[in-house]
């Protein structure tokens, strides 16, 4: 079978695991997973995960380079565009440019109340400090997926399932949490309701999808065929499924039923392909199945250790009474207003409080729109949104044309995209640092190469 240049070099073993890319892409997951979960008010601890991207960048540059030489040509215009769209922004332009941008007459008001000469050079973002964050925090998963892309699918299987386990890492620590009442191992300082699970997130809402996302890497990435092994699986898919149920996210909740849709369909198409003599596969057809059920019981049997919490859970979904829809009609008018440019990425706090009506104001502060693509649509303009379009697309091509022996792990990374898109309509788990690693870590699982089975 030819081989592809853009490969791994490095034997998975024979070196300490630390100094290999697989080996630091799992340590940059687990320090993600552990710091990056609170969001831009925890700016110090996304630092740190930033400057443990960029160390790692050093290290494995030759991968970097490999990356952008032999890499698929789309994902890598669309990696390094991305990372472009905020440096662009901060580009500081000639008044007459940036002045005749739409929505720039707050920010010539400005200029005239403080003193400063309207003539003045100044950028596309109403906020350069903002929109430099939000550059730093694209670094971490540029990092994944350069080096991650390099890797053997055997090494990608490996990246994927370490995902998982740190998520049921960060889940333990959730349980410590609720058991003491959210009293004990909280990791962010904020008000936190003492029936609910956070684990390593300051919103429950990314929580789950952390896990529901973690629970279909752990089901498709290819794994030993040992007994040991698939039990391992099943518990650890069930205990995922549980986190998801605790943390009382309706939108994680909904996350969960498609993941496991997308579990039981592999089951299906497993059993079928082994009915007409096809290839056993190192995770064999019944486990989907097996995990379905005993999840039943689990949830049994989670609902009496944890006195009812997951029936408190399913009663959120008769709760209707939300202010999204208003963030969601101020955001869009909004979005007008920026149109084509966008006001720069990360500066929706500063920009949406000008257009909020005022008969939606409440003492409550709207600092997300809780709709990461209206606020791509906001901060970015037809850029922004451009860019997201060719990323869904580019998705949707990588997981239909992946190879035979890759197609289950594709489709599940599609899957996981999915599931990112769904909730980022209705919240921002795009703007985690956590979760923007996980989201490389499917981009990865998605960038094969005609490459067979190492």
């Amino acid at each position: 079978m030819q081989r592809s240049a853009f490969v791994s070099e490095e034997p998975f073993e024979g070196r300490f695991w630390a100094f290999t890319g697989l080996g630091q892409m799992r340590i940059l997951l687990v320090v993600a997973i552990a710091l990056g979960g609170g969001g831009v008010a925890y700016g110090l601890r996304n630092l740190a995960v930033q400057l443990a991207a960029l160390l790692i960048l050093f290290l494995q540059s030759r991968r970097v380079w490999d990356f952008l030489r032999n890499a698929p040509r789309a994902i890598v215009v669309l990696a390094l565009l991305t990372m472009a769209v905020p440096l662009l922004q901060m580009i500081p332009l000639p008044a007459a440019i940036w002045q005749a941008m739409p929505g720039r007459e707050a920010v010539v008001q400005s200029f005239a109340i403080a003193g400063i000469p309207t003539d003045s050079w100044f950028p596309v973002s109403v906020d350069r400090g903002r929109t430099l964050t939000a550059f730093l925090s694209l670094i971490p998963p540029f990092t994944i997926l350069a080096i991650g892309a390099t890797l053997t699918p055997r090494e990608k299987a490996a990246l994927a399932r370490s995902a998982g386990w740190a998520a049921i890492a960060a889940l333990l620590i959730g349980a410590i949490q609720l058991v003491s009442g959210n009293t004990q191992a909280m990791l962010f300082n904020m008000e936190e309701a003492t029936n609910v699970l956070y684990a390593t997130f300051a919103n429950r809402n990314s929580t789950a999808a952390l896990f529901a996302i973690s629970l279909l890497l752990l089901v498709v990435v290819p794994a030993s065929a040992s007994r040991g092994s698939q039990f391992a699986t099943i518990a650890g898919a069930i205990l995922l499924s549980l986190g998801v149920v605790m943390t009382q996210s309706r939108s994680g909740m909904v996350l969960l039923a498609l993941a496991l849709v997308f579990v039981l369909l592999r089951a299906a198409m497993l059993q079928i392909a082994k009915s007409r003599g096809g290839q056993a596969t190192a995770v064999p057809g019944w486990l989907p199945f097996a995990l379905g059920g005993v999840l039943v019981i689990g949830l049994a049997a989670g609902s009496a250790v944890f006195s009812g919490r997951i029936a408190d859970s399913l009663t959120r979904f008769g709760d209707t009474e939300t202010d999204r829809p208003e963030m969601w009609e101020d955001g869009a008018y909004a979005a007008k207003f920026y149109w084509p440019v966008g006001s720069g990425m990360g500066t929706f706090d500063e920009v949406f409080q000008i257009h909020e009506s005022l008969e939606y104001v409440s003492p409550r502060k709207a600092g997300r729109a809780h709709s990461d693509v209206l606020e791509v649509v906001i901060e970015a303009g037809i850029a922004g949104t451009l860019l997201l379009l060719s990323w869904l697309v580019w998705c949707a091509q990588a997981a239909a044309r992946a190879d035979p022996y890759w197609r289950w792990p594709a489709l599940g990374a599609g899957a996981g995209i999915l599931l990112l898109l769904a909730q980022s309509l209705l919240d921002y788990p795009l703007r985690s640092q956590t979760l923007l690693c996980v989201a490389a870590v499917l981009l990865v699982m998605l960038a094969q190469r005609r490459e067979g089975p190492a």
